[in-house]
């Protein structure tokens, strides 16, 4: 009863822990696919064996021999894990479903062997143990390679990498905790005949995973304020630094809580594309460029750019684009526009679909009008 009790809630903490690191798929540094996948693969066994233990119940040897066989494949999400994380990718490419053969072909030949050549059975644990050890053997030299003997200096964004290196050795100390208890289990069985397909002593591992997911749901926080800290430090060149709001933090509305965490991670970086393709594209210069244009042409999501202008910004979206459009004529009256060409013209280039708005527009961002601007400009040019 106790120890179904252990696997039932091991299972449960291991869901919530899914949901919460799928949540953070985004913006956290340390969550990629196979994260995902060896959470869900851990909750789900230790929910079954809950549920099992509570309630016999009997299993289909064929479907028991399916799981047992082909769940060596978490082997290799545990290397892949790592070096993704190391590589800072989130998804998987096709190079990765190399790893997956071996544990495919073993999953095959367990079935052919227990319908043709039982006596082989005993080499099943043998592979299996060492397709476990081959997998943990290639993580602890990806990571001592490339992540362990590198130096590290004092800067806030190698605050965060030691954050992440941490969480590895400790992510690798678990696996090695979990597979060293399921080796000595395998060739323990062999020992005494016993065949138990490693379920002896889970509990040991139950126990284990457990710790892993409290540090996850306990420490994640830390890594979104370095996430948000390493951005603020990154020095870009914003133009408009007036118009945003980043010194301090944002109360954001309950339905923008989930949209909070994926933008204010990429905020610096959406602020320098979007001035990048107002003033250097001078997208802009098109009179029915809306919000939801401006999105698609970014490749940023159109409620992301809601939620910063919501959010981060003093000027609305109407107001940002027509200030653009007058520093855009200013910039035309500058390189000598209207020597040769009216102010009609000039209000349609700068993205004005009448001449009116542009003239009022320009009088308020300015605080004269174009004609009176052009002989000023003109007669600073000629005392210089």
């Amino acid at each position: 009863m106790f120890l179904s009790l252990v696997f039932f809630v091991t299972g449960l903490l291991g869901f919530l822990t899914f949901t919460v690191v799928a949540a953070q798929y985004q913006w956290n540094r340390k969550v990629n696919f196979y994260l995902l996948i060896l959470l869900l693969a851990a909750s789900f066994r230790f929910f079954f064996n809950g549920i099992h233990i509570l309630i016999p119940f009997p299993i289909d040897e064929n479907i028991g021999m399916f799981f047992r066989s082909f769940g060596c494949a978490v082997f290799p999400c545990i290397y892949l894990y790592f070096k993704n994380l190391i590589e800072d990718k989130k998804n998987p490419s096709h190079v990765d479903l190399f790893h997956f053969v071996v544990p495919l072909l073993f999953g095959c030949s367990i079935f052919w062997i227990r319908e043709y050549a039982p006596f082989l059975v005993l080499y099943y644990y043998f592979l299996f143990a060492g397709i476990a050890l081959f997998y943990l053997f290639l993580s602890y030299v990806v990571l001592k390679d490339k992540f362990w003997t590198q130096e590290l200096q004092g800067s806030s964004d190698n605050q965060q990498e030691l954050l992440i290196r941490n969480w590895a050795f400790f992510f690798f100390v678990v696996c090695v905790l979990i597979i060293l208890r399921l080796v000595i289990t395998l060739f323990f069985d062999l020992w005494v005949a016993t065949y138990s397909d490693g379920e002896t002593c889970l509990w040991i591992t139950a126990v284990v995973a457990s710790v892993l997911f409290f540090k996850i749901l306990l420490t994640d926080e830390n890594l979104l304020h370095l996430a948000v800290k390493r951005d603020v430090k990154v020095k870009l060149a914003l133009v408009f630094d007036d118009f945003w709001i980043l010194s301090k933090p944002v109360s954001v509305d309950t339905e923008d809580l989930k949209l909070k965490y994926i933008v204010e991670t990429k905020l610096l970086i959406y602020l320098q594309e979007m001035e990048r393709m107002a003033l250097k594209q001078l997208y802009f210069r098109t009179p029915s460029v809306s919000l939801s244009d401006f999105a698609v042409k970014l490749d940023i999501p159109k409620s992301h750019l809601i939620y910063i202008f919501k959010y981060h910004a003093n000027v609305s979206f109407v107001e940002f684009k027509r200030i653009v459009q007058i520093y855009d004529s200013i910039d035309l009256i500058d390189e000598g526009y209207l020597q040769s060409k009216t102010l009609q013209s000039l209000s349609k280039k700068a993205g004005f679909s009448s001449y009116d708005p542009f003239l009022i527009s320009f009088k308020e961002v300015t605080g004269v009008i174009p004609q009176e601007y052009e002989k000023i400009n003109y007669n600073g040019f000629k005392s210089d």
